[in-house]
């Protein structure tokens, strides 16, 4: 499939954009996307790269794709096997050749026709443009629920900088926010999470998100609490401060019981047990805030980020 929204010359020009679209056994909506992508993307007053990343699929996704290859605003990769859509995000990142990235899913619930809205408002001075569901009536009852107590985990569990609800991966990430997040080459981070830490001027838009077009989805709710999982484990060490906190003051209160059944004359062998779990539960946390310790260290985030002029 050949089109082009640009004169021939524009080929020499600097890519404004890139869409990166990672795909995974998408063959029954790929040629609809595709269509709805190009007719937005005639529209566009930028110079745009699109490309499909096809993170193992066992259909004819990876056909498909390759033969929107034949216009050469298109661009495919292709990973060795499934590696989930965070590496496929992170290596689409790592390609793109444009100024800033569009990541959208191919499955039409993150409609191609939002583009240059996204790119208003990229220009308006916003170097992260995350779009956010005005509702979830398109999913689940269960979906739902694990949504909200992922968003409650996030609330509570991170610290120092706010994760807007509602917001997928769907978002563009401007020049310097990209520039960061390939100097510090972060596999270990969530790319939702990692966007939200950076600190750039962001705004939230609103948009209804449809149902998936055809295919099935790849996300579950064991796959969201996966998520939840890794969200904390890489920008929070407050559940080990927690369990500090739990675990000195158990052992006060213990030390205090047992010395207060000692003194009374009644202290037995099940009370210097109790008192020996509580000891090691307290080693335990003081072990855990040396982990959380070396994990801060070693983490190739900085400790902070300057402004700096767009690039």
């Amino acid at each position: 499939m050949t089109s082009s929204a640009h004169p021939p010359s524009d080929a020499l020009l600097p890519i404004e954009l890139t869409l990166l679209i990672p795909c995974f056994n998408e063959q029954c909506v790929l040629a609809q996307f595709h269509t709805r992508l190009l007719a937005t993307l005639e529209h566009l007053k930028v110079t745009v790269e699109v490309l499909y990343i096809n993170d193992g699929s066992q259909d004819a996704t990876a056909a498909i794709i390759d033969g929107f290859a034949q216009d050469p605003r298109i661009k495919t990769l292709h990973l060795n096997r499934n590696f989930g859509k965070e590496a496929a995000m992170r290596v689409g990142i790592n390609e793109a050749r444009g100024r800033a990235v569009i990541i959208l899913d191919c499955d039409l619930q993150d409609p191609p026709e939002l583009i240059p809205l996204m790119v208003q408002e990229w220009h308006r001075g916003f170097e992260i443009v995350n779009m956010q569901r005005r509702s979830r009536r398109c999913d689940s009852w269960l979906k739902r629920t694990a949504a909200r107590l992922y968003y409650a985990a996030m609330d509570q569990l991170i610290d120092g900088f706010d994760v807007p609800r509602e917001v997928s991966d769907f978002r563009l990430i401007g020049p310097n926010a990209l520039a960061d997040i390939r100097a510090m080459d972060d596999n270990a981070g969530v790319l939702k999470i990692l966007v939200s830490w950076l600190g750039y001027p962001t705004i939230e838009v609103d948009y209804d998100r449809k149902p998936r077009q055809a295919g099935q989805t790849k996300w579950s709710s064991l796959s969201l609490l996966n998520l939840a999982a890794d969200s904390i484990l890489a920008f929070s060490t407050r559940p080990l401060r927690m369990y500090s906190y739990i675990s000195g003051i158990s052992f006060l209160v213990g030390s205090l019981w047992v010395a207060g059944v000692a003194a009374s004359g009644e202290l037995t062998l099940e009370h210097l047990q109790v008192q020996a779990i509580l000891l090691l539960c307290l080693g335990t946390a003081v072990v855990g805030e040396y982990v959380g310790r070396v994990l801060t260290v070693v983490s190739p985030r900085p400790s902070s980020l300057c402004k700096r002029d767009q690039p």
